[in-house]
């Protein structure tokens, strides 16, 4: 796996992609058997985090795929994600799920947690790194968060319904763009980790309501797509054009 990383990179952050795919499968059918909805889901999911953190440390590419601070500089210029960690609060409008009880919210958050690292770390990290060893950073962007966004299809083998499926793979795709501009920026996935875990946990705690669900993914278009072309033009400040093969941004000429 770890030649793959320089010989293959596409393949080796496939197949990572297909072993997430794997193990939620796998999880949500031991979940289903125990009777604890998500337990064993999440659980499979720590153990996968812990699997691709102690895979990175012994590669030496913990920084490499971006499990590093941003870049001095480079925050304020993303406008410190406060677009995007705004989308965490529009989902508690829809009302929290009062039919939750303790074991079910946590378990929730465990699950989140490891939801959001992973695939921050597989789609804003090894895709985004594989496609830009060869194209540009702007293939890089919008080849992962679309990936990422038709990645969500699965989520039909977990009971989805075609109208929430639809509204979760044009929400993943606006988000993955967004995402996959702010680590060119900064090189760093971990903002964007946290956003994905608190997103997520806001849109399990809360109710679900097609038409809701609906209207927030209108207010994500009207914050993102203006977010969306402001950092596009911050990191076309930052390199003078699209960055090619294995450049990455220079954070010296982004502050500027």
């Amino acid at each position: 796996m770890r030649t793959l990383q320089d010989t293959k990179p596409i393949w080796h952050a496939l197949i990572w992609i297909a072993g997430y795919i794997a193990i939620v499968n796998v999880g949500d059918a031991v979940s289903e058997a125990i009777g604890i909805a998500s337990a064993g889901t999440a659980l499979l999911l720590v153990v996968y985090s812990l699997a691709l953190l102690g895979y990175l440390r012994g590669a030496n590419r913990m920084r490499f795929y971006g499990l590093r601070r941003a870049e001095p500089g480079t925050m304020r210029l993303t406008a410190f994600y406060l677009p995007l960690f705004a989308l965490t609060l529009f989902q508690y409008a829809k009302g929290l799920n009062s039919d939750l009880d303790a074991q079910t919210v946590v378990i929730a958050c465990i699950l989140m947690i490891g939801v959001g690292f992973v695939e921050e770390l597989i789609f804003r990290g090894f895709l985004f790194r594989a496609v830009l060893a060869k194209k540009t950073v702007l293939r890089a962007i919008y080849l992962s968060g679309v990936t990422f966004g038709f990645g969500h299809i699965v989520n039909l083998l977990r009971g989805y319904t075609g109208s929430d499926q639809l509204i979760q793979l044009v929400a993943a795709i606006v988000i993955g763009i967004a995402l996959g501009y702010v680590v060119a920026i900064t090189q760093s996935i971990l903002p964007g980790v946290l956003f994905h875990i608190l997103f997520n946990i806001s849109g399990a705690l809360t109710t679900h309501d097609v038409v809701w669900d609906t209207v927030l993914v209108g207010a994500m278009a009207v914050v993102l797509v203006p977010y969306i072309v402001y950092l596009h033009r911050v990191l076309t400040r930052s390199t003078g054009q699209p960055a090619t093969c294995a450049d990455t941004i220079a954070p010296a000429a982004a502050t500027k």
